[in-house]
């Protein structure tokens, strides 16, 4: 078992007592809300809404991302350390060192954001994910958080995968506000529940949600 699966075990238990109680959210609307996606991708998750919601409330950095990615259907957002993203591409690439230096050493940030065609599904068939339909006031929550999360709509060069690219992100990662614990936020600030505590890590953060939906 690897340190990273440790470190799962340890958060995951240590804090079981810490979860956000279950019931009604706000944001959700499971008979005619507009489908959100949140994928695990091994250690980043990644938050997914369609273009239709950024076209109806987004504002300056939304309207640039639409530009920039004229054939998309949907845009997921990740968060996080800037030199972690850069440094680690694939969980393979992961090492303690590295790891502790994000989570320890309050650094710079970044905004991913990849774009893609047709069902999200399809497209990350290897990642863990889940469907939350939100309403239209959670939608626009969603996209004042996540513009309120990076500096402005300028590239700063070309993402991981698929039509994709970096942006200059506000704020600092620390052990407190991880990548993954950054998409906790976003949907609690929609009013969609979610737990903060296991959202330090991509599987607990998926695990609580899907869970809760």
């Amino acid at each position: 078992m690897n340190w990273t699966r440790w470190i799962a075990i340890a958060l995951l238990l240590g804090v079981v007592s810490r979860f956000v109680p279950f019931g009604a959210s706000d944001g959700y609307n499971r008979d005619s809300g507009t489908p959100i996606w949140v994928f695990d991708h091994g250690y980043h998750a990644g938050l997914i809404l369609p273009r239709s919601a950024l076209e109806a409330y987004g504002a300056n950095h939304a309207d640039g991302w639409l530009t920039q990615f004229p054939d998309a259907d949907w845009f997921e957002f990740g968060w996080g350390d800037r030199d972690f993203y850069f440094e680690v591409p694939t969980f393979e690439d992961v090492t303690f060192v590295i790891g502790v230096k994000a989570l320890l050493w309050p650094s710079e940030t970044v905004m991913h954001v990849a774009t893609g065609t047709g069902s999200p599904w399809a497209r990350f068939t290897h990642s863990q994910g889940v469907e939350i339909p939100v309403t239209d006031a959670a939608l626009s929550e969603l996209l004042t958080f996540l513009e309120a999360s990076v500096v402005s709509s300028e590239q700063l060069g070309p993402g991981l995968y698929g039509m994709s690219a970096f942006y200059e992100g506000r704020g600092q990662y620390h052990l407190f506000r991880t990548c993954n614990s950054w998409v906790s936020q976003a949907l609690r600030a929609a009013g969609i529940k979610s737990a903060p505590a296991p959202a330090v890590l991509s599987s607990g953060l998926i695990w609580d949600l899907q869970r809760r939906y």
